[in-house]
Formats: structure tokens, C-alpha cells, sequence
């Protein structure tokens, strides 16, 4: 394995140091992000128009985006768009969020362009950001070195429609993370994926769409250049909590709670020629 030594800022590690240190590299103490005042690559300049100091805006909204959404549910989720876009036939709006580095207990964080794009019927087809470091903020990625192995963990809920095995569009963009890094740190990667849920559903249920969740991340995955034949699955359904939160029901509370179960594990080894 060839560790990079920005395999941590690549990937997003949910290690509040290491989000604090990348924010601080593009965000001075004051937030002045000279880097994104001025327009380029289709991205509009921050004082220009309708811009007003960003929103800071709730993850989950910005996670709930989906191909497809109409205008008035993209407005529903996100709010009016931050520029003067125009009257008729509008197919881009560009967004200025305010991310917090760390959690919201206090006052660091990223000022963040975002666009959204829109088909000819006017339902989203793809959105953007200008910079990585956002969506690293929004679908970081655990990692533990052990060895020459690597074990990266993703929350289910960033990955994934609720009860679904589709990717989201955040979760395609963390897994072009995982994708890029590993190929370039691995020259022969094979990877063990395994998929896991809480402890809400049937047994056999919970099985089925661990490992179906797996397997999609697998072919994800191998469609990024990571050779399929070096990908193993394995659906585990509730096993192996990471936490344990009391309640027989499911609350959103205790739904909450059980977020870091909901998870896939990719450990990434290199594999001999």
C-alpha cells in the first residue's frame, strides 16, 4: 500500500481535528472566502446579485436532494435560490450554504457553493458543489488504518434512500472518494464490503437489504475502475452494533440513537499479483 498523506482530507474522515484543519486551509477565522468571490467554471461571483452572507442550512435538507425532485420541492428543501437567475426557462440555481466544522457547538464553518440542475421538464437532473471540502462535510468517511489494511466506514443513512438500496447523490460522491483514494494508495486492492442495518425489521429482512446494499455499493464501486473480480460482499443485517439505545419502538429519537448502525464497512487490502 502507498499511504498518502492526504488520505484524511481525500476521504473526509469524521474526525473533527481533521475537518477543522481542511476548513481552516480555504477558510480564514473570518469566514472571507477569497477563493469563491469571484466568478468561474459556471459558478457566479459571491457579491453579485442576490447573494446575502449564505444560509446555514440543515445537512439532512441538502441530503434529502434527489434526481428527479421538482423545482417547488428543491424550494421546499433548500429555500429560494441565492442569484438572479432569470424568469422563464431557468435550468441552474446556485446556492450559498453555510456548513458547519463542527456539529454546530460553535461558530467554525465553510461558506459553500452549491448548484442544482435542472432537465428540460424542469426536474433535477445533477447538482454540484465548487468545492470538495463540502460534501466531505455532509458524507464524511471513517478510517482505520490496521496493518497494511484499510477499513473505511459509511453511514447507511448518507448512502442510502430510507429502506432502499439506491445510492444517493451524496453517497455516489463519497464513494468516488473511496474509489479514487484506494486506487491511488493500492496498486491491487481487493475489498470486503459488508453491509449492515439496525435492529428494526425482520431478520431476514434486515439480511436482505444489507446485502443488497453491499452488493450495490460493490458495483458502484467496481463501475470507478476497482476491479469487480477483487470485491467480496456480505449482507449482516444487525450484528455487530456499534451502539446500543433503549426503546421498543421506532421512535425518531431512538431511530436517531441507532444511526451508526446503519452503516457499510469497506476494508481494502492489497492483494498479491
Amino acid at each position: 500500500m502507498h499511504t498518502n498523506p492526504m488520505l484524511k482530507a481525500a476521504l473526509g474522515v469524521a474526525s473533527m481535528a481533521t475537518i477543522l484543519a481542511l476548513a481552516g486551509c480555504a477558510s480564514p477565522p473570518n469566514n472571507d472566502r477569497a477563493d469563491i468571490v469571484d466568478a468561474g467554471d459556471g459558478w457566479p461571483a459571491l457579491n453579485d446579485k442576490w447573494y446575502d452572507g449564505g444560509k446555514f442550512v440543515e445537512p439532512d435538507d441538502i441530503l434529502r436532494i434527489r434526481e428527479g425532485q421538482s423545482k417547488h420541492q428543491v424550494r421546499h428543501l433548500l429555500g429560494d435560490p441565492h442569484f438572479s437567475e432569470g424568469f422563464f426557462g431557468v435550468r441552474e440555481w446556485d446556492y450559498v450554504f453555510n456548513l458547519y466544522t463542527d456539529e454546530g457547538e460553535g461558530n467554525d464553518y465553510i461558506t459553500c457553493q452549491y448548484k442544482v440542475i435542472y432537465d428540460e421538464d424542469m426536474s433535477l437532473e445533477s447538482t454540484r458543489w465548487r468545492d470538495q471540502q463540502c460534501p466531505v462535510l455532509l458524507a464524511p468517511i471513517e478510517v482505520e488504518e490496521v496493518e497494511e489494511d484499510r477499513l473505511l466506514t459509511l453511514s447507511g443513512d448518507v448512502l442510502f434512500d430510507f429502506d432502499s438500496d439506491e445510492l444517493t447523490l451524496e453517497g455516489r460522491r463519497a464513494l468516488d472518494r473511496v474509489a479514487e483514494q484506494t486506487l491511488a494508495d493500492f496498486e491491487l486492492p481487493g475489498l470486503m464490503i459488508a453491509g449492515y442495518t439496525d435492529r428494526f425489521g425482520s431478520e431476514s429482512y434486515n439480511m436482505r437489504l444489507s446485502q443488497s446494499r453491499a452488493d450495490t455499493v460493490a458495483g458502484y464501486l467496481a463501475g470507478k475502475g476497482i476491479m469487480g473480480g477483487n470485491i467480496d460482499t456480505l449482507g449482516r443485517g444487525e450484528a455487530d452494533p456499534v451502539v446500543e439505545c433503549s426503546g421498543a419502538r421506532a421512535t425518531a429519537a431512538v431511530r436517531e440513537c441507532l444511526r451508526p448502525n446503519r452503516r457499510v464497512e469497506i476494508n481494502v487490502t492489497e492483494l498479491q499479483r
